[in-house]
């Protein structure tokens, strides 16, 4: 029907015929001898002019229909005359329903294994690939040799220490025994707890010393009981009143620093041993 119109066009206006795409600038010749003045082309609701140099125009063209452009007028000198352009036929740029379409191919294979990703994951799975380090037959000997040095190095500091520590104590044992009664009380002076202080640990001292001299004086060697305890003891020994008497305020001492924290100096100090010393140098035996 189309081929029918644009016959029928071209035999009446005698122009020809010029394919074009829709929305795709083409180029237009209007057949007008070089030297005369054309008049514009003006755009429409069908074409746009974009560019235009005497007889030849370049549009776009707007519909989608046989394009039938206005004549041009040009006149050189005193002649006008009225030029015809060509007949545009706009073709589709999408296929209409009059075209036939492929069909697509059915059914549609679809390339997916079967079953789960993780039954086919196991192509990425690279580290699959990689072989084991083999073992190093010399790595457990030097480990087990490792293991043994140390045991052996520990053992030798623990022995060392242990005996260092028992050699010490039995070093400070036989000093316990050489001193005599009074010097016993005086090495308390030279002792850390009297340098730093500690007048718990320092009256702890000072009341084991009393204790052992009421064990050589009296005979009470439990040491699980309290002053007040010896105390009723002693009275009914020979002295026992007296030594009470002389001992009262140094076992007060005693008493408050050891389970009060009553606390102290090293004059107080030196003064409770030197009340030690007097009662060890009358009372012990």
């Amino acid at each position: 029907m189309i081929t029918n119109l644009l016959m029928m066009i071209s035999l009446f206006s005698g122009s020809e015929t010029l394919s074009c795409s829709l929305g795709v600038p083409v180029k237009v010749e209007y057949s007008i001898p070089d030297g005369w003045t054309v008049e514009s082309l003006e755009s429409s609701e069908s074409w746009r002019v974009l560019e235009q140099d005497g007889g030849t125009v370049t549009l776009v063209p707007l519909s989608l229909d046989t394009l039938i452009l206005p004549s041009l007028g040009a006149h050189s000198d005193s002649l006008e005359e009225l030029f015809a352009p060509p007949v545009l036929l706009v073709s589709r740029t999408m296929p209409d329903s009059t075209w036939t379409v492929s069909v697509f191919p059915s059914p549609l294979t679809i390339d997916i294994p079967p079953g789960f990703p993780e039954n086919y994951l196991y192509q990425h799975r690279f580290w699959e690939e990689w072989k084991k380090t083999p073992p190093t037959p010399w790595l457990f000997p030097m480990l087990l040799i490792s293991v043994i040095t140390i045991i052996a190095v520990l053992s030798w500091l623990y022995y060392r220490k242990k005996k260092k520590l028992s050699g010490s104590e039995d070093i400070h044992e036989e000093e316990k025994k050489l001193l005599s009664p009074l010097d016993e009380v005086k090495a308390l002076l030279d002792s850390p707890a009297f340098a730093n202080g500690d007048w718990i640990a320092y009256y702890r001292n000072v009341d084991e010393l009393l204790r052992s001299t009421v064990s050589s004086r009296f005979g009470i060697l439990n040491r699980a009981l309290t002053w007040r305890q010896i105390i009723r003891l002693i009275h009914s020994e020979e002295d026992g009143r007296k030594f009470t008497e002389n001992s009262t305020e140094l076992i007060g001492e005693i008493t408050l620093q050891r389970y009060a924290s009553w606390g102290g100096s090293r004059e107080r100090a030196e003064r409770f041993t030197n009340k030690l010393v007097s009662i060890r140098r009358d009372w012990h035996i």
